[in-house]
């Protein structure tokens, strides 16, 4: 495999599964992490991604791929943002020296963690409480 990787995707689909700890009802994420804003959160905390871009390869091969990901997280509360961004953040960093299946692929590591921060958002119509952690992850 080489080249860039779907890394939204299946970061994605690798953190919805994590229902022991991050994502459900009872967790840090009870909405999970969405492709788009739900039209009516409830209660809770969700995470959007985006792909904001690409680190520099490891190796001459360009066998792995180094997406830069940022998660919006969003809640209805300033402590069920911050506690899910934490929980985010915490699990990424958990995956150095631990490498993640996720679908076909493999994350070794995720790396250069910025974050959580929190975004000024009472402007505007989505939830007024968001944070963002950042993250370079490195799969093949």
């Amino acid at each position: 495999m080489a080249g860039y990787v779907a890394a939204v995707t299946i970061v994605r689909a690798w953190l919805n599964s994590l229902t022991t700890t991050l994502v459900g009802p009872g967790r840090p994420i009870p909405l999970g992490v969405l492709r788009t804003h739900p039209r009516s959160p409830g209660q809770g905390a969700y995470l959007l991604l985006s792909r904001i871009g690409r680190a520099s390869d490891l190796v001459a091969e360009d066998l792995i791929d180094s997406p830069r990901i940022s998660a919006s997280i969003y809640a209805g509360t300033d402590e069920a943002a911050e506690l899910a961004a934490v929980a985010y953040a915490n699990t990424l960093t958990a995956l150095s020296g631990a490498p993640a299946v996720m679908g076909d692929r493999r994350c070794l590591a995720a790396d250069d963690v910025v974050g959580p921060l929190l975004v000024d958002n009472h402007d505007s119509d989505r939830e007024q409480w968001q944070y963002l952690v950042d993250a370079t992850f490195f799969i093949y």
